[in-house]
């Protein structure tokens, strides 16, 4: 699934009309409609916007195949630490949905930090 998609299916199945993610995103209609059939890529600071707005991480909308495998995020990640590891047995049992929220979440919380 390419970015355009992505971002269509995203307003989509948030039942947001074009104009209402225009207006969010600060941006013409028309520009929404053009990155909704990939004749043109939003900027990265808008993505982010984006992400926030529809409540999925930045890096998915990203990803070349959007799609991320969660499911040996143990691996992924290597907890050291006790809270780590909670956190890892937390995700495991959560859908790919939930996933991708508690990724948008960590990663506003650390773009909150970088801003202090």
């Amino acid at each position: 699934m390419d970015l355009s998609e992505k971002l269509r299916k995203l307003r989509t199945k948030a039942k947001k009309t074009l104009k209402e993610a225009s207006d969010v995103l600060n941006v013409s209609l028309n520009t929404v409609y053009r990155w909704e059939h990939g004749l043109s890529t939003p900027r990265k600071s808008v993505l982010k916007k984006a992400a926030g707005y529809y409540n999925v991480p930045l890096e998915w909308l990203l990803a070349e195949d959007g799609e991320q495998d969660f499911r040996n995020i143990g691996q992924i990640l290597q907890p050291e630490t006790a809270a780590e590891h909670q956190i890892v047995e937390m995700l495991k049992v959560l859908s790919e949905r939930a996933k991708y929220r508690v990724v948008g979440y960590i990663e506003r919380i650390c773009e909150e930090i970088e801003e202090i």
